[in-house]
Protein backbone atom coordinates (compact mmCIF):
# COMPACT_ATOMS: atom_id res chain seq x y z
CA UNK A 1 0.00 0.00 0.00
CA UNK A 2 2.79 2.70 0.59
CA UNK A 3 4.19 2.03 -2.18
CA UNK A 4 1.56 3.62 -4.36
CA UNK A 5 1.24 6.63 -2.02
CA UNK A 6 4.73 7.69 -3.03
CA UNK A 7 3.83 9.86 -6.11
CA UNK A 8 1.00 11.34 -4.62
CA UNK A 9 3.08 12.13 -1.31
CA UNK A 10 5.83 13.41 -3.78
CA UNK A 11 3.53 15.41 -5.59
CA UNK A 12 2.05 16.70 -2.37
CA UNK A 13 5.25 17.85 -1.16
CA UNK A 14 6.35 19.69 -4.05
CA UNK A 15 2.40 21.66 -3.82
CA UNK A 16 3.05 22.63 -0.02
CA UNK A 17 6.43 24.25 -1.18
CA UNK A 18 5.37 25.70 -4.54
CA UNK A 19 3.36 27.74 -2.56
CA UNK A 20 5.72 28.85 0.26
CA UNK A 21 7.18 30.65 -2.77
CA UNK A 22 6.29 35.21 -3.31
CA UNK A 23 4.56 34.19 -6.75
CA UNK A 24 1.26 35.50 -5.85
CA UNK A 25 -0.58 32.64 -8.67
CA UNK A 26 -1.37 29.69 -6.88
CA UNK A 27 0.46 26.61 -8.14
CA UNK A 28 -1.94 24.87 -10.61
CA UNK A 29 -2.57 21.19 -9.13
CA UNK A 30 -1.49 18.40 -11.36
CA UNK A 31 -3.95 16.18 -13.13
CA UNK A 32 -5.25 12.78 -10.29
CA UNK A 33 -6.11 9.51 -11.84
CA UNK A 34 -8.15 6.93 -9.73
CA UNK A 35 -6.11 4.46 -9.41
CA UNK A 36 -7.78 0.37 -9.53
CA UNK A 37 -8.66 -0.91 -6.54
CA UNK A 38 -6.15 -3.62 -6.37
CA UNK A 39 -7.09 -5.32 -2.86
CA UNK A 40 -10.04 -6.95 -1.87
CA UNK A 41 -11.59 -5.27 1.34
CA UNK A 42 -14.84 -5.39 3.25
CA UNK A 43 -17.71 -3.07 1.91
CA UNK A 44 -17.93 -0.28 4.74
CA UNK A 45 -21.01 1.36 4.86
CA UNK A 46 -21.00 4.94 2.74
CA UNK A 47 -20.66 6.89 6.11
CA UNK A 48 -17.86 4.27 7.34
CA UNK A 49 -16.07 5.48 3.99
CA UNK A 50 -17.23 9.73 4.17
CA UNK A 51 -13.63 10.76 5.69
CA UNK A 52 -11.85 8.80 3.53
CA UNK A 53 -14.16 10.27 0.48
CA UNK A 54 -13.33 14.18 1.82
CA UNK A 55 -9.44 13.57 1.72
CA UNK A 56 -9.39 11.51 -1.17
CA UNK A 57 -11.16 14.06 -3.19
CA UNK A 58 -8.90 17.27 -1.89
CA UNK A 59 -6.41 18.27 -4.61
CA UNK A 60 -2.61 17.95 -3.84
CA UNK A 61 -2.64 21.86 -3.03
CA UNK A 62 -5.91 21.70 -1.01
CA UNK A 63 -4.63 22.91 2.07
CA UNK A 64 -7.14 25.27 3.23
CA UNK A 65 -7.85 24.87 7.48
CA UNK A 66 -11.62 24.72 7.33
CA UNK A 67 -12.27 22.42 4.38
CA UNK A 68 -9.38 20.04 6.24
CA UNK A 69 -10.85 20.31 9.29
CA UNK A 70 -14.61 19.63 8.19
CA UNK A 71 -12.87 16.19 6.41
CA UNK A 72 -11.34 15.16 9.56
CA UNK A 73 -14.23 15.74 11.09
CA UNK A 74 -15.36 12.91 8.84
CA UNK A 75 -12.84 10.84 9.21
CA UNK A 76 -12.92 10.92 13.17
CA UNK A 77 -16.74 9.50 13.19
CA UNK A 78 -15.38 6.18 11.78
CA UNK A 79 -15.65 2.95 13.88
CA UNK A 80 -11.67 2.42 12.46
CA UNK A 81 -9.27 3.09 15.23
CA UNK A 82 -7.14 4.48 13.05
CA UNK A 83 -8.85 6.72 10.61
CA UNK A 84 -10.38 8.02 13.87
CA UNK A 85 -7.28 9.03 14.93
CA UNK A 86 -5.59 10.16 11.64
CA UNK A 87 -9.05 12.60 11.83
CA UNK A 88 -8.27 13.87 14.92
CA UNK A 89 -4.77 14.54 13.63
CA UNK A 90 -5.90 16.27 10.56
CA UNK A 91 -8.56 18.45 12.92
CA UNK A 92 -5.61 19.32 14.49
CA UNK A 93 -3.23 20.05 11.78
CA UNK A 94 -6.12 22.26 10.18
CA UNK A 95 -6.51 24.19 14.05
CA UNK A 96 -2.52 24.77 14.15
CA UNK A 97 -2.78 25.76 10.11
CA UNK A 98 -5.75 28.43 11.69
CA UNK A 99 -3.34 30.20 14.46
CA UNK A 100 -0.07 29.98 12.76
CA UNK A 101 -0.47 30.04 8.83
CA UNK A 102 2.51 28.97 6.58
CA UNK A 103 4.78 26.51 5.27
CA UNK A 104 5.17 24.55 8.50
CA UNK A 105 1.19 24.36 8.96
CA UNK A 106 0.80 23.62 5.15
CA UNK A 107 2.96 20.47 5.58
CA UNK A 108 1.50 19.56 8.42
CA UNK A 109 -2.06 19.54 6.82
CA UNK A 110 -0.25 17.69 3.64
CA UNK A 111 1.23 14.72 6.36
CA UNK A 112 -1.93 14.36 8.13
CA UNK A 113 -4.22 13.99 4.93
CA UNK A 114 -1.48 11.19 3.88
CA UNK A 115 -1.64 9.68 7.41
CA UNK A 116 -5.90 9.19 6.83
CA UNK A 117 -4.66 8.26 3.22
CA UNK A 118 -3.28 5.34 4.82
CA UNK A 119 -5.32 4.42 7.23
CA UNK A 120 -8.09 4.33 5.17
CA UNK A 121 -6.10 2.12 2.76
CA UNK A 122 -4.83 -0.25 5.50
CA UNK A 123 -8.99 -0.54 6.32
CA UNK A 124 -10.57 -1.00 3.23
CA UNK A 125 -7.29 -1.08 -0.11
CA UNK A 126 -6.92 0.90 -2.74
CA UNK A 127 -9.16 4.24 -2.95
CA UNK A 128 -11.51 5.12 -4.65
CA UNK A 129 -13.32 4.72 -1.46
Amino acid sequence: MRRHLHLPAALLLVAVLAGCGSDPEPAAAPPTSVPAATSAAPSPSADERAGCRAVGNLGATDLDPATNRAAGELAMQSSDANIKQAGVDLIAAANDALAEPGPAANLAIAEAQLDVANACGAAYGDGPW
